[in-house]
């Protein structure tokens, strides 16, 4: 029986992203692979960068979903300059990846920007589209 916990809670998960990335020096990329009933599946770093940014690689991201048949991914980096708001980067990486996730039936649940100043929801700004 899989223990692993269901993330139906956004409050849960932000809590969650921010004690894991808020601190970070570097910037880095993480992906929470979840299941049809939304349990973790796994936590993944998936790239780790300088002080400005990090790359996100949407090939990368939807293989490793495959591998683990996940169907839903929350995707999270952070921004240690304690900006929390999307860059058009961030906005244009995002969508890229919303886009090769769809024809396998992979739907990202948020895109979150963690910073020691706060954090930012791309479905709280209608960014998912």
């Amino acid at each position: 029986m899989n223990q692993a916990p269901i993330l139906s809670s956004l409050q849960g998960v932000q809590d969650y992203l921010f004690a894991e990335l808020a601190h970070c020096p570097r910037e880095v990329f993480r992906v929470l692979y979840l299941n049809s009933a939304n349990r973790l599946l796994r936590d993944e770093l998936m790239s780790e960068g300088s002080t400005t940014a990090t790359h996100i690689y949407p090939r990368e991201v939807i293989r490793r979903a495959l591998d683990l048949h996940a169907t839903a991914l929350i995707l999270a980096h952070n921004h240690p300059s304690g900006d929390p708001q999307p860059s058009q980067s961030d906005i244009k990486a995002t969508r890229d990846l919303i886009h090769a996730a769809a024809p396998f039936e992979i739907v990202v649940h948020d895109h979150l920007i963690v910073s020691s100043a706060g954090l930012t929801s791309f479905r709280a700004l209608g960014l998912l589209a």
